[in-house]
């Protein structure tokens, strides 16, 4: 006989290949969320409150978190001058008024000023706290394992092979079944469309295996071979499977 190879369905590649894109991207949206997104809109945040452009506040101090900046703030709240603050904190993120504001991923710390003289200190915490930001990079990190395991899942599905030869059929993973041990060919008891149920007999072994139309490309011309070699009859086996 003529040998049959099948691989698998184009509609099961692209499938896949789409989840395996749309979990990427979330991934990465919630990876970039947690690290620049999020201290962006609190970066906005600032300026919204100031009343000044977004695009004149620079890029947060990324080691300015918030118990850092309410540790500062408290021990600045008695007075010093500004001396002291500079080499701890560098120059300010926007200076207004009297204030100098120095902005961190999830809020910024405001001291107050009169020339050199420190008047206040006080940390203010931006809508997306550090928990908020925290929670966007867990989940994108879950995304990303997740989206390597689809990666996992394309191969094993590009791998999919189902052979029908003068030596039986052999799907890739499980042992061959020669053609004596294939003692039944039905359509699926749960009335599914598109898969069949092959019985065979194998070393005193009953076995049934299940092949699916949207698994196996050429899965038709597979069940029309076995039906006329075997003597088999499944109803209408064609459309069954198609």
């Amino acid at each position: 006989m003529q040998t049959i190879t099948s691989g698998t369905t184009t509609e099961r590649i692209v499938r896949t290949v789409l989840l395996i894109l749309l979990v990427v991207l979330f991934a990465a949206a919630y990876i970039w969320d947690g690290y620049v997104g999020y201290a962006r809109q609190n970066g906005a945040e600032l300026a919204r409150v100031l009343g000044v452009d977004p695009a004149t506040i620079p890029p947060a101090y990324s080691e300015l978190t918030r118990t850092r900046g309410t540790v500062i703030a408290g021990l600045l709240a008695g007075g010093g001058t500004l001396s002291a603050v500079a080499p701890a904190l560098g120059a300010p993120t926007i200076r207004h008024g009297r204030d100098d504001y120095y902005l961190g991923p999830a809020g910024w710390l405001r001291i107050g000023r009169d020339g050199t003289r420190i008047t206040a200190a006080t940390w203010t915490d931006g809508k997306r706290t550090e928990s908020d930001q925290q929670w966007q990079r867990w989940i994108g990190y879950t995304l990303g394992l997740l989206g390597v395991i689809l990666i996992l899942q394309l191969l094993r599905v590009l791998n999919t092979r189902a052979t029908l030869s003068d030596a039986g059929l052999q799907v890739r993973g499980k042992e061959l079944i020669p053609w004596e041990a294939i003692v039944d060919l039905r359509a699926d008891t749960s009335g599914r469309r598109g898969r069949v149920e092959l019985a065979y007999s194998l070393d005193r072994r009953a076995g049934l295996i299940r092949l699916d139309a949207y698994v196996y490309k050429d899965l038709p011309a597979i069940v029309a071979a076995i039906c006329q070699r075997k003597g088999f009859t499944i109803g209408d086996h064609t459309h069954s499977v198609e």
